[in-house]
């Protein structure tokens, strides 16, 4: 159960760029509860596969590295992550989000149990190229198997998603997935069930943050004049934000902004 952020854009920017210091601070302010560990992926065309990334197991909330992508950091594409770790799984850096590879940086919120029949799905050479141990790792996994056996990503991630949602008993699937030509986003988490027993509000004062009692998987995006389009989960204001639909995939192209949009 974590938080998400990511944008794409025609021209290079940060994510205060798009949306303001101040929003920028809320989010990271939900680091307090999601306090497992953050990570960024963004698109860079010297790095391997054109992809760079970074992850700690620590909090995000005052750590300034954090700050500095989300405010100065000027890219085409980004991806941020806040995690709160599923019961059982450690707080390790290979557990931490963005997942690389192949080209493909990934990004989970929700979960998938039991997890032992997920991970009956996947061999372990393919665990092995992702490393991690949790179920947001074996459903990366599901998804790169169909990538290299020729589907598109926007294919695999639907293809994925729709099979987990069949043999799976409610599973939580908010996805991010950065390449270096798209940004694909999912929202798929009807009927889970808002995991309360995890949230320890010992960092919050007590509370909730803002839209976390009855909307936690909630999912929302904004458009630019320009093209450029940013995506979160729930903890901002709603103000110039729209919803995703429940149930659908999204793909987002480099340059163009072109969406494509499918119901799962």
């Amino acid at each position: 159960m974590c938080r998400l952020l990511g944008f794409l854009s025609p021209t290079p920017v940060s994510a205060a760029d798009l949306i303001g210091a101040a929003q920028c601070r809320q989010w990271q302010d939900l680091g307090r509860l999601h306090d497992d560990g953050w990570g960024t992926a963004w698109i860079d065309p010297t790095a391997a596969e054109a992809i760079a990334r970074f992850r700690t197991p620590t909090e995000g909330t005052d750590d300034p590295r954090l700050t500095a992508a989300l405010d100065d950091e000027a890219d085409v594409g980004r991806i941020f992550h806040l995690r709160m770790a599923t019961t059982g799984m450690a707080d390790l850096v290979e557990n931490t989000h963005p997942f690389l590879a192949d080209g493909i940086a990934f990004a989970h919120n929700g979960s998938v149990h039991p997890v032992e029949e997920l991970r009956a799905l996947v061999t372990d050479d393919e665990i092995a190229r992702i490393g991690g141990t949790t179920d947001s790792a074996l459903v990366f996994a599901l998804v790169l198997r169909r990538v290299r056996t020729g589907s598109t990503l926007l294919e695999a991630v639907v293809e994925t998603v729709r099979m987990l949602r069949t043999d799976f008993d409610h599973p939580g699937i908010n996805l991010l997935l950065l390449t270096a030509g798209e940004l694909v986003v999912v929202h798929a988490t009807a009927g889970t069930p808002v995991p309360y027993q995890s949230f320890d509000l010992s960092g919050t004062g007590g509370l909730l943050p803002y839209d976390h009692r009855d909307h936690y998987y909630r999912m929302s995006w904004q458009r630019f004049d320009n093209g450029a389009t940013i995506v979160t989960s729930s903890g901002l204001s709603h103000a110039g934000w729209s919803r995703i639909e429940q149930n659908t995939a999204m793909r987002l192209r480099l340059g163009t902004g072109a969406e494509t949009i499918v119901r799962l």
